[in-house]
């Protein structure tokens, strides 16, 4: 096996690319072990710790391949954009550079991120606009698309409406492909052609699962793949195989066919080349879905009371379902006016709304009926910010056998890789959620010291929440208040439950005026992660989309608070039937799939405080089952060896000695 020291050694050629360079062993193993996977076509678990550098460990291998194979490409796939950019941003051209390579890599994301030329010149014909906001935001995409290369909507600088966007944006079913004006200039169509030269496909999971369920439609053929922040690829691949139909989307679906005084649906575009009669029986359709939809999910809310919850849907026909015969119908309606219709685009889109309504209407059958062997079916209602939102559902209840069949049994090699895919130091649990077999595995731990740089404060006294919710819940707020009074701010605060949650959420706030609190659910989630980042001392109050994929350096985060170890609910409806199904295998599902699932996410949270070698702080742990149950050991066990404290007073004088303005003195 060739030494990859030349690579990443001290006197390597990236050691001289980059001011400060830290070599790293496990850097040096994991990127043999890649190398090694991708010679002898073999799949890899890697669990590399925070501060491996595994990001340079997997490219620097397939690069090194590809350099020798020009028409290998490996599909490089991430849970977060975050990452993706990271990759195609910093990591990547910095390797090129170092290792003198023209390797070609290219991002890919769902087409829908696309602005469509020939959609933007018809809108601004047409002005199909409805308020003075949009036709700000039109103005100044016109004047930005003289100047984007990529045509991406994440690289825009101002807001742009769900409305306005979907007007101008790329949808599959909607494009001309190679008849279009546009197409010598067209954004996607160019991201396109760079992908079919690159060696390097930088994507995420939901477009990879959509890739790999279209028969390999979207992307150019890849013999390889590498799954980073792999900890969530059970749920991802649950559901992007599943289905689900929501009201808001049928709403949102009726009114791009049809909505009074709207000019931009599809009766007022085409109006003129639709004959009145035909109108009238689309608009009659229409109505009819609209008010089926109405009143189903209005006897849905007042039969539920509009509570936040999901709720399995145990036998077929348990729900009358009034929509799919009206959706039926009008889908009917629509493909009868798209033959009729000479205007190839207005047929093409007729057409495709048409196959929007049907597809709504199989897929709710299908829900309702339970047509799906070994998926569960639900019903899941939210309340967010005072509105209610409702969805049926059908996802795999283990997606192991179609992991294997789709991508395992396909691809070769597969690198499987996070900071969290081991319990206890074992891959057994990831092997047989996921349906890898035989795979090579290696564990290397983090670099850093967690023994020097964190503290690990684990009260007994607090009382079960198994056994006294409310006391438990009034403890961990008053124990988190005196943690904040150590730290002032620079605090995650992670919850299981959102309405826990709100409820500590409103009392902080009311204790410490002087700290800004950043609550989950009162603003979008990346506006938060940045306020926090622009204003220190804040304390930012997250339920499980904060417990991984964000990283706050230095002195921005210095205390985790978890509140409760998070276990998911055991009436969530895929909870309860993954439950169900180990406990038909004669497992213990609690030993073999609660508590591990809950030890990943656990890990994940405890990772957000030390990211960076300088890095320092608390992690509070305020359930006391940690300590006090058997299943404890699993959580505790699974993590780097810390400095255990006892007290408050011992977590206070030991957190300033940490500090650098201790230190000085």
């Amino acid at each position: 096996m060739k030494s990859l020291e030349k690579y990443l050694g001290n006197n390597s050629r990236i050691a001289e690319t980059i001011p400060n360079y830290e070599y790293r062993e496990e850097q040096i193993q994991m990127a043999q072990m890649v190398q090694k996977s991708i010679e002898y076509k073999k799949h890899l678990l890697v669990e590399a710790g925070c501060g491996v550098g595994k990001s340079f460990s997997y490219l620097i291998p397939f690069i090194l391949h590809a350099q020798k194979n020009k028409h290998y490409r490996v599909a490089i796939s991430t849970y977060t954009k975050t990452l993706q950019q990271q990759l195609i941003e910093k990591d990547i051209p910095l390797l090129r550079k170092a290792l003198k390579t023209d390797i070609k890599a290219a991002l890919c994301v769902g087409s829908e991120n696309y602005l469509c030329l020939r959609k933007m010149e018809r809108t601004l014909q047409n002005s199909l606009l409805e308020t003075p906001q949009e036709a700000e935001q039109l103005r100044k995409l016109n004047s930005w698309i003289k100047h984007s290369k990529k045509g991406l909507k994440f690289n825009l600088d101002f807001p742009v409406s769900q409305n306005l966007w979907s007007d101008i944006c790329r949808y599959p079913d909607m494009c001309h492909e190679k008849k279009c004006l546009f197409f010598k200039r067209c954004f996607y169509y160019k991201a396109k052609k760079r992908q079919s030269k690159a060696n390097l496909l930088i994507i995420n999971h939901h477009l990879l699962f959509n890739d790999i369920n279209s028969g390999g439609m979207i992307l150019p053929k890849y013999e390889a793949i590498v799954f980073d922040e792999a900890q969530n690829l059970e749920d991802v691949a649950s559901n992007m195989l599943g289905l689900r139909v929501s009201y808001s989307g049928i709403k949102y679906l009726m009114s791009r066919i049809h909505k009074s005084n709207s000019s931009r649906c599809l009766l007022s575009r085409y109006r003129s080349q639709i004959k009145k009669d035909s109108r009238t029986e689309i608009i009659g359709a229409v109505n009819a879905v609209r008010k089926a939809a109405d009143d189903f999910f209005t006897q849905i809310f007042n039969m539920y009371k509009t509570k936040s919850s999901s709720y399995k849907i145990e036998e077929p026909g348990l729900f009358e379902n009034p929509l799919s015969m009206p959706l039926s119908m009008l889908s009917d309606i629509l493909y009868g006016v798209s033959d009729r219709l000479k205007d190839e685009e207005a047929s093409r889109e007729f057409k495709s709304y048409a196959k929007r309504c049907s597809s709504t209407s199989d897929e709710l059958y299908a829900i309702l009926q339970l047509k799906l062997e070994n998926y569960v079916s639900y019903l899941t209602i939210k309340v967010r910010q005072g509105r209610l939102y409702c969805s049926f559902n059908s996802t795999p209840i283990e997606p192991a056998g179609l992991l294997k069949k789709l991508v395992f049994d396909k691809f070769a090699p597969i690198v499987i890789t996070s900071a969290t895919l081991t319990v206890k130091e074992k891959f057994d649990f990831i092997k047989e959620r996921l349906g890898v077999e035989n795979p090579e595995v290696s564990l290397l731990h983090s670099p850093y010291n967690f023994r020097e740089k964190a503290l690990m404060y684990v009260p007994h006294d607090i009382p079960d929440p198994s056994y006294d919710f409310g006391n438990y819940e009034k403890e961990v707020e008053e124990r988190s208040s005196r943690i904040l009074e150590i730290t002032e701010g620079r605090t995650f605060i992670l919850f299981t439950s959102y309405q826990m949650l709100s409820k500590m959420a409103v009392n902080l706030t009311d204790r410490f005026p002087d700290i800004r609190f950043l609550v989950h659910g009162e603003e979008p989630r990346e506006k938060l992660i940045k306020d926090f980042k622009n204003n220190p001392n804040s304390v930012l109050l997250g339920t499980s989309t904060f417990w991984q994929g964000i990283d706050m350096p230095g002195r921005l985060l210095e205390c985790v608070i978890i509140t409760k170890l998070p276990f998911a609910a055991p009436n969530d409806p895929i909870n309860e039937a993954r439950i169900e199904k180990i406990r038909k295998r004669g497992n213990n599902p609690f030993l073999s799939y609660q508590v591990p699932t809950a030890t990943l996410q656990f890990r994940q949270g405890f990772g957000r405080l030390i990211r960076h070698r300088d890095d320092f702080g608390i992690i509070a742990v305020l359930d006391p089952r940690v300590s006090t149950r058997k299943y404890g050991k699993y959580f505790l066990q699974s993590l780097p060896r810390c400095q255990f404290v006892k007290d408050l007073g011992e977590l206070e004088e030991k957190y300033t000695c940490m500090t650098p303005e201790c230190k000085k003195n």
